[in-house]
């Protein structure tokens, strides 16, 4: 059977061939042509435009009609009002998938767009053409070569997005690639007028090129179609879900963003509890648990090691790490006695949390010799690592030495422990110690230690990760 019968969207991800109407014929032009162009996509690119014969080497036509091929994808760049006509000629063209970048649609809430936005599904009701956006960003796909983003990695990963926002979504894009983790798909559907959410997770539920799956989403049309959806996903993959407008002026910016809302927490309450979807308050906490469920390995319990800087920072992680629903136990007798012969005058620092000596050289030699000891630990099941690079003191090329030491240490402790090992390696407001911190994130990265930039927020993406009983 083909694929496209299969999977009705594939076509949408890889297209053969992508027609981008309204190309800008600029020198200085940074449009869609030249993002394709430069992000290396391999298929025929047809530019546009009527007022000019070539775009960045291409032969420009002056309708999609005129393309001397079939089309798969078309980007329509081109005012609100001169989107009907552009779609209609991509229906007698035959295109697959149109991606209305378009704004000005039901989402700026004038009538005019409101009958714009009817005018286009009208146009393509019962017919082959599907729809995504108006309103949007369009495909990430590095696999493909597609992008909506200049900067995107072309690496290619397990995670997939489906995206009401298109700067939501490339802001998740950016900082998971910010931590060496990478993307199969990335859907920003916008005012979904024909193509939505359930469509989407119905095809990435099948796709086994991604292992996560993250959704933000202002507003659900259908709300038992999103909710089988889900649970397709969540039968195969963890799905996490950002939901905005929930505030009342939240709702307000949703209404006039993407044309829509969903406000009940009391409903969104009981879709996670039916669903199992992870629920997420921000893009960066989103970002934190597709760390947490892409590097931490299965977790027996929530009980947490901490080693770091004693004292108050120590019991002010403890703290955070209970009220995110952890727990934090003393090391057993037989730990802490182990703990005592190697670090001596720590006293009652060897409990849990735990501190090296001080400076990055002993916490350094500690990881080497301490984590192992904590692994063997029968009251802990995690173990979290305070990187307090601010007040460690050094400057310079000597911190970034000794951050970096210290960072390879904890890629060899890791790969000789079973408990899984997650980092919140603070930085300070110093420029040194930002790009000290920065080095050490990347060695760490990837190794595949999950690093965080908080205590807060590890512990948040620790409490979401699932529970294995081993």
């Amino acid at each position: 059977m083909p694929a496209d019968k299969i999977k009705p969207l594939e076509r949408m991800f890889y297209p053969a061939s992508v027609a981008v109407v309204g190309a800008s014929s600029s020198a200085a032009e940074t449009g869609w042509v030249k993002r394709l162009l430069d992000f290396g996509y391999k298929g025929k690119i047809y530019p546009v435009n009527p007022k000019v014969r070539e775009i960045r080497g291409l032969t420009a036509y002056a309708n999609i009609s005129d393309a001397p091929d079939p089309v798969d994808y078309a980007i329509l760049n081109v005012p609100a009002r001169a989107a009907p006509q552009a779609l209609r000629d991509c229906v007698a063209k035959g295109v697959k998938f149109v991606h209305c970048y378009s704004a000005g649609f039901g989402e700026d809430g004038s009538e005019e767009g409101k009958r714009l936005e009817s005018e286009i599904v009208r146009i393509i009701t019962g017919t082959g053409t599907r729809l995504l956006g108006p309103n949007c960003m369009g495909i990430y796909c590095p696999e493909s070569g597609m992008t909506f983003g200049d900067d995107f990695p072309k690496a290619e990963g397990r995670i997939a997005v489906v995206s009401q926002s298109g700067a939501e979504a490339s802001r998740l894009v950016l900082l998971c690639r910010d931590v060496n983790l990478f993307f199969s798909k990335v859907i920003s559907y916008g005012n979904a007028a024909d193509l939505d959410a359930p469509d989407f997770l119905e095809y990435l539920a099948m796709d086994k090129k991604t292992g996560i799956i993250a959704v933000y989403v202002e507003g659900v049309k259908d709300a038992p179609a999103f909710m089988s959806a889900v649970r397709k996903c969540r039968a195969k993959k963890p799905v996490i879900i950002l939901r905005a407008g929930t505030t009342e002026n939240g709702a307000r910016a949703a209404l006039y963003h993407t044309a829509s809302v969903t406000r009940s927490e009391e409903t969104w309450d009981t879709f996670f509890k039916q669903t199992g979807a992870i629920p997420a308050l921000t893009t960066d906490e989103t970002a934190d648990i597709v760390q947490g469920l892409s590097r931490i390995r299965k977790m027996n319990g929530r009980r947490v090691a901490i080693v770091g800087r004693g004292g108050g920072i120590g019991v002010v992680a403890t703290d955070i790490c209970e009220r995110a629903g952890l727990k934090v136990p003393p090391f057993s007798k037989e730990t802490q006695a182990k703990l005592h012969e190697i670090r001596p005058d720590a006293g009652a620092g060897l409990r849990n949390p735990v501190e090296p000596k001080l400076g990055m050289e002993g916490a350094t030699e500690f990881y080497l010799r301490g984590l192992p000891i904590i692994d063997m630990d029968t009251e802990t099941d995690i173990i979290l690592i305070q990187m307090a690079v601010d007040i460690y003191g050094g400057s310079g090329a000597d911190l970034k030495q000794t951050l970096t030491e210290s960072a390879y240490a904890l890629c060899a402790a890791s790969d000789s422990i079973r408990k899984p090992l997650a980092v919140a390696l603070f930085t300070g407001g110093r420029a040194e110690t930002v790009l000290a911190a920065a080095a050490a994130r990347d060695i760490l990265t990837k190794a595949g230690i999950a690093v965080f930039p908080a205590v807060e927020s590890a512990a948040r993406a620790i409490s979401k990760i699932p529970i294995t009983k081993s």
